[in-house]
């Protein structure tokens, strides 16, 4: 039985842990990993879980903390985290992150996070993270005040999978109330870090949880329980929506997963929305509501456009009308090639089996230059066609275009790849492409 089919905890208002929950979380070779900042939740989550566990259990679990040098006390922290773990048997792994430039501090400082966990993790494990019901509440209020959507609604998932792995995020205590954590910590005599930007109410969160949760919780006693029972309703719906979704996406989108237009082009704006925002998902990709609407005004547009709309994840990008998820853009390599020696690049294989030329005279060096602008092909009736109409005659995708092996011999264009190559050259040519990037040269 898999331990996402089993409830965690004996009962709502327990820290026992169900052992057939534990039993298929541990299973053999499978490796556990805890998100542990040194504060009162994370420290109660590795001590609960430690005290159940055998010792073979022990030695798949690993502690991570991860330090983000935005306060005077973070080496402290890290050198109280490694001592908690070594009292307790448990392997410890700090992280030291930069964060990124953005809007946010808490925003960056939550990536750089996920960041560093999926860097240590393996493709395949399990993070357990300690988030409460209360952390459920606010962020739930958090997302409402600032415009979410129904999914947004559903609040923080008690299960997940990391964007581009197999690995999966699981909080066990996402129905339980803060208080049951803080008995806990108080009966065990558990000593934990305070962290003082907890109380800076200059952060939104911050200030929902200090000044406004706390007045409304006088109104409404059980405000965070009804919170949470809410999500989890929506969070049910939306999965069961996501399902609906997923299986007519299947039925629209073609071999490179590519989302033909002209299923939606003519739907009304929302519904629009609606299908972009599944298509995304099937991805792990999540944009807001504003970034939706600049992609359907982008691509719904006129069609001898070539859109691109890059984002952390990705980019989006269209061909014969189609919507495509590629890969962020990388360089390209250019340089000399050597008989017989691959060149690898971001996106392909290069390699230079031979290089006569039918007179076998002068025989330069080849190398791949970037795209020559303006130049002419000779074909092999000997007419000649412009670059640009020839790339329009093989449908080749823009997102290719710039990086096909544009191979030189001199002053001389002499191949490109294994599509064309001048009558006047013998050579050959071998030309792998990457499945990262779809090669689609037909009409779909």
């Amino acid at each position: 039985m898999a331990y996402s089919e089993v409830a965690p905890l004996v009962s709502p208002s327990s820290l026992q842990f169900n052992p057939a929950w534990i039993d298929a979380l541990f299973s053999p070779g499978q490796q556990v990993y805890l998100g542990f900042s040194g504060g009162v939740d994370s420290h109660v989550l590795l001590h609960a879980l430690v005290a159940q566990l055998s010792e073979s259990q022990i030695h798949q679990l690993t502690a991570i903390h991860v330090h983000h040098g935005l306060s005077e006390s973070a080496d402290d922290w890290v050198v109280h985290c490694e001592s908690v773990c070594h009292s307790l048997g448990i392997r410890f792994i700090a992280k030291r992150v930069i964060l990124q430039e953005q809007a946010s501090v808490e925003e960056a400082a939550r990536n750089a996070r996920y960041q560093a966990f999926q860097s240590i993790m393996t493709n395949d494990g399990v993070l357990l993270l300690a988030h409460h019901r209360g952390d459920q509440a606010e962020t739930v209020l958090f997302r409402l005040l600032r415009g979410t959507g129904g999914k947004g609604l559903s609040g923080i998932p008690e299960q997940r999978v990391f964007a581009g792995s197999e690995a999966r995020l699981v909080r066990p205590f996402l129905t339980l109330d803060k208080q049951v954590l803080q008995d806990y910590a108080q009966q065990h005599h558990l000593c934990w870090v305070e962290d003082e930007s907890n109380e800076d109410e200059r952060f939104t969160r911050n200030f929902l949880r200090q000044g406004v949760i706390p007045v409304l919780k006088t109104r409404f006693p059980q405000m965070e329980q009804q919170i949470s029972v809410t999500a989890q309703r929506i969070a049910a719906d939306y999965r069961i929506l996501a399902g609906f979704a997923n299986q007519q996406l299947d039925q629209w989108c073609d071999e490179y997963a590519g989302l033909p237009l002209r299923f939606v082009v003519e739907k009304p704006r929302e519904e629009r929305l609606f299908w972009l925002r599944y298509f995304l998902l099937r991805w792990d990709i999540s944009l807001p509501h504003s970034q939706l609407g600049s992609i359907d005004g982008m691509f719904l547009s006129a069609e001898d456009k070539q859109p691109e709309f890059a984002f952390s994840h990705g980019r989006l990008m269209r061909h014969q009308h189609v919507l495509y998820l590629l890969p962020s853009d990388q360089c390209v390599v250019l340089g000399g090639l050597a008989e017989g020696i691959a060149l690898e690049r971001s996106f392909d294989r290069v390699v230079l089996i031979s290089t006569q030329t039918k007179t076998d005279q002068d025989n330069q060096d080849c190398e791949l230059r970037s795209r020559p602008q303006g130049a002419s092909l000779v074909m092999p009736n000997g007419k000649t066609r412009k670059l640009k109409k020839w790339l329009n005659d093989q449908q080749i995708p823009s997102w290719w275009r710039d990086h096909l092996p544009y191979v030189f011999q001199g002053d001389t264009l002499i191949a490109i790849g294994d599509l064309w190559r001048h009558p006047d050259w013998q050579g050959e040519l071998r030309w792998q492409r990457s499945p990262d990037l779809p090669w689609i040269t037909k009409s779909v």
